[in-house]
């Protein structure tokens, strides 16, 4: 066994050289195109790179030589590239496969963030507004039944039914606020024909119980509103929804100015001014199941919120 591996050792030893050689030849160039170029010359190539060797204190054999010369002729240890082809262009991924799945890894990255974007603020929010739309929808239709169902007053019906498809009309085009707005519109009226109030000319002290404005239109001309408040039967004043008729504002409001005729305003004048107090106070009723008050004076029903 040990004469096994000294002979391989030594084997090695001379490939070593032989490649040595080979490497030194490539070194002197000049002397391989002198002397390779006919095989007479070789053994002259021989005792030159002996020499070459002799001068570095190396002791190499002329076999060991000549067979580095044939090598350089055969281009034994010059390295070849493999033949172009699937299995080179395999490899070569294997082998580079750390670099490729960096890339990858980064690309996949790229590509779940953009993903998760368009997801969170495209996609998220289009669903939200669909099933925002369709509950809008479905509520719009179950208060327009309920309405209907509770009013008595001549007329409403088309009132609610305008209001609703308004509302349905603008959620199936998309236009939330729209729909929203419908919804509103459907609750406040459905609020109000529930309920049932005494609508009566406030007469307190300190306060007024009516004023007079000019209009925008005219300022030669006088409009004449008297303060009202609104009563539940069990005498508690209430907040309702008006409509200011100078700026189209609806405000929740305990007290609003109710607009009359001249000679109304005048009636109501002389009735305080005589002992201090409103005595005709009532001036209209809402019945429940009524969307509208009825009025025991002349009134156009318009009003102003601030004054």
């Amino acid at each position: 066994m040990d004469n096994t591996r000294a002979s391989k050792k030594i084997e090695l030893s001379e490939v070593m050289l032989a490649m040595d050689v080979v490497d030194t030849l490539r070194h002197q160039q000049s002397v391989v195109e002198r002397e390779l170029q006919s095989e007479d010359r070789e053994a002259e190539l021989i005792a030159k790179l002996r020499k070459i060797y002799a001068d570095q204190g190396l002791e190499v054999s002329d076999e060991i030589i000549a067979q580095g010369v044939q090598a350089m002729r055969e281009d034994r240890f010059t390295y070849q590239p493999p033949p172009s082809g699937i299995q080179t262009k395999l490899a070569t991924l294997y082998v580079n496969r750390g670099k490729w799945a960096k890339r990858f890894v980064l690309v996949l990255l790229a590509i779940i963030c953009i993903w998760a974007g368009y997801r969170y603020f495209v996609v998220m929010p289009k669903e939200r507004s669909h099933k925002q739309l369709a509950r809008l929808t479905q509520t719009i239709e179950t208060l327009r039944s309920e309405v209907l169902h509770a009013t008595v007053e001549p007329g409403v019906e088309k009132k609610i039914n305008a209001l609703a498809d308004d509302g349905l009309i603008a959620a199936k085009g998309g236009d939330l606020a729209a729909a929203d707005a419908a919804l509103k519109a459907l609750e406040s009226a459905h609020a109000s024909i529930n309920q049932a109030y005494t609508i009566q000319i406030v007469s307190r002290p300190g306060m007024p119980s009516g004023v007079w404005r000019y209009p925008e239109a005219n300022r030669k001309a006088r409009n004449y509103y008297l303060i009202v408040e609104a009563l539940s039967p069990g005498g508690q004043r209430l907040n309702l929804p008006i409509t200011s008729e100078e700026d189209g504002a609806v405000r929740s409001v305990s007290e609003w100015g109710l607009r009359v005729d001249a000679h109304v305003f005048e009636q109501v004048k002389r009735d305080k001014a005589a002992d201090g107090i409103v005595d005709k106070k009532i001036v209209g009723k809402k019945q429940r199941g009524f969307l509208t008050p009825t009025y025991s004076i002349d009134t156009t029903g318009a009003a102003i919120t601030q004054w």
